[in-house]
């Protein structure tokens, strides 16, 4: 993890949805409370069980957010793409502990902005607000899907959910960088390592998807979209 200078929030480009409904003066007090923050690959960017201070926006890589429910094991709870915010669940919450942790699944920069500078910027700008609402809205429909992926389907559904989260929602493409690994996609879909190896070359040997090099390519996105329909 390192720390570096960089353009001012009302220079850069790549603002997210809520930022771009801040003024001018808005987005200098966000330029004062905030830091940039390079995280490396597998480096954890929020640990479970400490102080929440800062929200978190990814401004390029990729994160996984989960629960760590023993040493040894994890759930994976979503994936994160640059562009998004991370810890807004934890505004006005008197609680301000950690309920999961976050680490970058490639290398990632990070704007990590003061927790309380969000708060006030929301009480100031209602068009803020409700871009904070609709990325909180987004955020909890996700999570049911996620349940009620895991708590109802078969191996294979809970594969094909995951398969398609990440070609329509993360990557919007059907041929992809796989940044999960075998371990992670376990922890993603509630499985062990072994059944997702063991599924995975099931949808490969029945023509559904390629698996080469790193990349996945969903040769038949309707049948797999049939498969996580049935469970």
């Amino acid at each position: 993890m390192s720390q570096f200078e960089t353009r001012t929030c009302s220079d850069c480009k790549e603002k997210s949805l809520c930022f771009k409904q801040l003024n001018a003066d808005e987005l200098i007090l966000t330029n004062e409370n905030k830091v940039h923050i390079q995280f490396k690959k597998g480096e954890i960017i929020s640990k479970q069980g400490s102080f929440i201070t800062h929200i978190m926006y990814l401004r390029t890589g990729y994160a996984k957010v989960y629960k760590e429910t023993d040493i040894n094991h994890n759930l994976i709870l979503d994936i994160i793409p640059n562009g998004k915010l991370i810890g807004l669940t934890s505004l006005f919450n008197q609680n301000n502990i950690a309920r999961f942790s976050v680490a970058a699944l490639e290398n990632a920069v990070v704007c990590s902005i003061d927790r309380n500078t969000i708060e006030k910027l929301i009480h100031r700008n209602s068009q803020f607000a409700k871009s904070v609402i609709a990325s909180l809205n987004e955020e909890s429909l996700q999570f049911f899907d996620k349940m009620a992926s895991l708590t109802q389907k078969q191996m294979n559904g809970r594969v094909a959910d995951a398969l398609l989260y990440l070609s329509e929602t993360i990557f919007k493409s059907t041929n992809f960088k796989m940044i999960l690994s075998r371990k992670d996609l376990a922890e993603f879909t509630g499985m062990s390592m072994m059944s997702v190896v063991r599924t995975l070359k099931e949808f490969k040997k029945e023509g559904i998807i390629e698996d080469e090099k790193g990349f996945i390519d969903i040769k038949k996105i309707n049948t797999l979209k049939q498969i996580s329909l049935k469970g």
